[in-house]
């Protein structure tokens, strides 16, 4: 009986210093364990820039904070034609308006930073942790009329924000983007059920914007230049200084 004692003594303490000795490695020593990997291979290096998210907005006096959702990644490449991928396109731009940012009181965040594809419940786990004043997802789009182009925005019809509607949101969005590159505004559009499920359940001022049409040979090869990109970003960069002085606020225009 003290022999199988000892056994099951040996058992629990070689779990607990197990466990333990992983939760140290995990807190203290995640940057080298993730470092230059898919944050698909595993699910703790996505917990781990939660985490690590969660202690820059902590240490960082951030007056704003905008969350870039770029959609796809990974094996879910989007809308593609040729060698173009939604997914690169996205997380390209998304990428761009991080570093294109100079203001160390705006904030950035992105729901991927590399070529990966964070599951619902990650994605909507990190916008809880960083619970920013506005969400904007990227997205591009399609037609089998190969003539269309342009770019819009959609947004939730349903949510209301005092100090910022989804509607003016939009407004400002695409107007920004269309002058930065000199496109075509296709218009702002309500968000139809499915879409995106990260904008209609965020409740917070939140936009879709579809940044050019794959189908279409003059956009698309638009849409692969980096400095194409690099605009598209410095637009939504201004738009989200407009937002952020007010120019949405509904209290502000109805004094006005």
């Amino acid at each position: 009986m003290k022999k199988w004692a000892m056994i099951l003594l040996v058992v629990v303490v070689s779990l607990i210093t197990g466990a333990g000795y992983y939760y140290y490695n995990y807190i203290y020593s995640a940057p080298e364990a993730v470092e230059g990997r898919e944050l698909s291979e595993t699910n703790s290096a996505y917990e781990y820039l939660i985490v690590e998210t969660r202690q820059r907005i902590a240490t960082t006096s951030y007056d704003y904070k905008v969350l870039i959702n770029p959609v796809g990644g990974g094996r879910d490449i989007g809308l593609s034609a040729g060698d173009l991928k939604e997914s690169d396109v996205t997380m390209g731009v998304a990428r761009y308006i991080e570093s294109l940012n100079e203001d160390d009181t705006l904030g950035i965040f992105m729901t991927r930073d590399t070529d990966t594809d964070p599951t619902y419940e990650q994605r909507m786990t990190f916008i809880e942790a960083v619970d920013p004043d506005v969400i904007i997802e990227l997205r591009l789009n399609s037609s089998e009329d190969v003539s269309v182009l342009g770019t819009s925005v959609l947004y939730d019809d349903e949510y209301y924000d005092y100090h910022l509607v989804n509607s003016t949101l939009a407004d400002i969005l695409e107007k920004s983007v269309v002058t930065k590159i000199d496109g075509r505004a296709e218009g702002i559009f309500p968000l139809e059920a499915g879409t995106s499920d990260y904008v209609k359940l965020s409740h917070r001022p939140a936009a879709v914007i579809r940044l050019g049409y794959v189908t279409n040979d003059v956009e698309s090869a638009a849409l692969r230049s980096e400095t194409y990109r690099s605009n598209l970003a410095l637009g939504i960069l201004d738009a989200i200084g407009q937002i952020r002085n007010g120019e949405g606020n509904t209290a502000e225009s109805a004094v006005q």
